[in-house]
């Protein structure tokens, strides 16, 4: 396997596999693939053994691997956190404008780009209003 210990190889496997990531996503292989084209300017700089080029090989993309799956690791534990598909949620503290108030009682505000049901006390069109709470599909609001 004297062919194998030329640079072009180890550059060529690193591409394939970098090729073979996008159609088989999943971020492995990708790490495998640049590990591999580290290899290959490493051979061009040292001369190793077949054995030792895969064993550091092995390590590159090991390394590279681990420390991908700690920083995916902690940004999952940070989107833990995220309002995403929580819109409500994400409502506290932002303030909007009462912009219509119905005969039955029902105060609808503005906030940004959408409408919402609040309630409060003492409110009239036109108030600014600040989300504190929210019940169910109402923000419970206070005036600014």
């Amino acid at each position: 396997m004297e062919w194998f210990t030329a640079w072009n190889s180890w550059l060529i496997g690193g591409f394939l596999l970098l090729i073979l990531e996008v159609f088989i996503s999943g971020v492995f292989l990708m790490w495998w693939g640049l590990a591999g084209i580290i290899m290959a300017g490493l051979v061009t700089l040292v001369t190793l053994s077949l054995s030792w080029q895969f064993a550091i090989w092995a390590i590159i993309a090991s390394i590279f691997s681990l420390l991908w799956w700690r920083y995916q690791k902690s940004k999952d534990q940070k989107d833990e956190t995220n309002m995403l598909n929580q819109k409500d949620l994400a409502m506290l503290g932002k303030q909007g404008k009462v912009i219509e108030i119905l005969d039955n009682g029902s105060i609808r505000a503005k906030f940004a780009d959408s409408t919402w049901k609040v309630e409060g006390e003492h409110l009239a069109i036109g108030d600014l209003v600040k989300v504190v709470k929210v019940k169910a599909i109402t923000l419970i609001v206070e005036k600014i």
